[in-house]
């Protein structure tokens, strides 16, 4: 509910700019991009994830134990099958989507390389479950939120330094966006989602023993959370990303969310706390 109620603030913000600092054509053009936001919100939320994350399909034919893996356990959760997508980013990560009947998993190449057999079953599972009771279509709108508000931020700064002939104030430009952009990121995250959904997503899977045990020993395997979140390697991840195109520098920003690996299947968390 708090995602929709941000998303009527926003359009009813955006409409209300319109209609006191516009006039003639500029009225029009501005009208326009805001049906054609309002279009995408309520029907292309899932599309409009898939193109910020640079994600590409994946064919039964490349990644067939993936394939396998996500029919089975839609089946056993009696949700649509699922279409199939995997992006290059920094972390490893997973995310569902949903729109509507439409369900994608995306995952990022390298975990993809990293699960066995069973662990992507459990993977897929814990996935399609948000799907199975319609948490899935909240968090995808949240991530499409979050990854405009990227996109839009790194797209405008783009075309504001292409006409700065200084090399070094372009950069730096860069830096100072990026220093100060996650934070922003992360209010509207927590003022969306929050942590409650996570807390559902933990007591949803603890009656499914089997898939939350392999998902619990697959944190083990991945990179240990302070080290991801700690100030300084998250800077220096952001950093390196400005020699890089638009989709990898929108994908740090999503990958950097909060997530369910760290929030509740890492083990090591109980012996920090």
């Amino acid at each position: 509910m708090r995602v929709t109620t941000f998303i009527i603030f926003i359009t009813c913000l955006l409409s209300l700019l319109l209609w006191v600092f516009l006039s003639g054509a500029l009225y029009f053009f501005g009208l326009v991009v805001l049906i054609f936001f309002l279009i995408i919100t309520i029907g292309y939320t899932d599309t409009a994830i898939l193109f910020f994350m640079g994600a590409r399909e994946i064919k039964s034919r490349d990644e067939h134990q993936f394939h396998a893996s996500a029919m089975q356990e839609a089946y056993k959760l009696a949700v649509p099958l699922p279409n199939l997508y995997f992006y290059n980013g920094a972390l490893e990560r997973a995310f569902i989507l949903q729109s509507g009947k439409s369900i994608s998993l995306i995952f990022s190449k390298n975990l993809l390389e990293i699960c066995t057999k069973d662990e992507l079953s459990a993977i897929c599972f814990e996935l399609l479950l948000q799907a199975r009771v319609n948490m899935a279509s909240k968090r995808t709108k949240v991530m499409f939120v979050v990854g405009l508000f990227s996109w839009l931020s790194h797209s405008v700064l783009g075309l504001l330094i292409n006409i700065i002939p200084v090399k070094e104030i372009r950069q730096s430009l860069m830096w100072f966006m990026y220093y100060f952009l996650q934070p922003w990121v992360e209010v509207i995250f927590k003022a969306t989602l929050g942590e409650k959904y996570f807390r559902k997503l933990e007591s949803l899977m603890k009656k499914y023993p089997f898939e939350n045990e392999l998902l619990m020993k697959f944190g083990s395997k991945l990179r240990k959370r302070d080290d991801i979140y700690s100030l300084a390697s998250r800077k220096i991840i952001e950093f390196s990303s400005l020699s890089k195109n638009r989709h990898y520098q929108n994908i740090i920003t999503l990958e950097f969310l909060p997530h369910e690996w760290d929030l509740i299947f890492d083990s090591r968390m109980e012996a920090r706390a």
